[in-house]
């Protein structure tokens, strides 16, 4: 790579978007009086968006480590937003699902990260936001081809 810089690495510049996308987003969850980290609000939305699902895959969804994805649900089974269940399929997995107590709070948590969309995106025009997320679309694809 010819005048390669960390700084303006593709891996760099998307993982500190991330970060800081977690980090507005938790930061407005906490003055909406929310107890959730972005992390937690990955699981909600997996589970709302699919039927019950063990650990495993939501780790896999995620692509986060089980440890990670198991300390989330830790703390949403805490607060009541989540609860495992048996599986009837196999006695040693956990089906996590969502409780009737978790979908007033991913109801406010989904206008949240909208705004924390909408504020991070508010000097970029359209077109280029749809060439931004094609591209990070083709760079995905191509990960997790790599990734198998």
């Amino acid at each position: 790579m010819k005048n390669y810089s960390h700084q303006q690495s593709l891996g760099h510049l998307t993982g500190l978007a991330s970060r800081l996308f977690n980090r507005l987003l938790t930061i407005r969850f906490k003055q909406a009086g929310i107890d959730m980290t972005a992390e937690q609000w990955g699981v909600i939305l997996i589970l709302r968006n699919s039927e019950p699902m063990t650990q495993s895959q939501i780790s896999e969804l995620l692509y986060l480590e089980k440890s990670s994805v198991s300390r989330s649900i830790d703390g949403l089974e805490k607060r009541g937003w989540v609860e495992r269940q048996s599986s009837t399929h196999d006695s040693r997995s956990k089906i996590v699902m969502l409780t009737e107590k978790s979908l007033g709070v991913a109801a406010e948590c989904e206008e949240i990260a909208a705004s924390v969309l909408q504020d991070a995106q508010q000097d970029i025009d359209d077109q280029e936001l749809q060439t931004s997320k094609q591209h990070l679309s083709k760079v995905i694809t191509s990960l997790r081809q790599l990734n198998r």
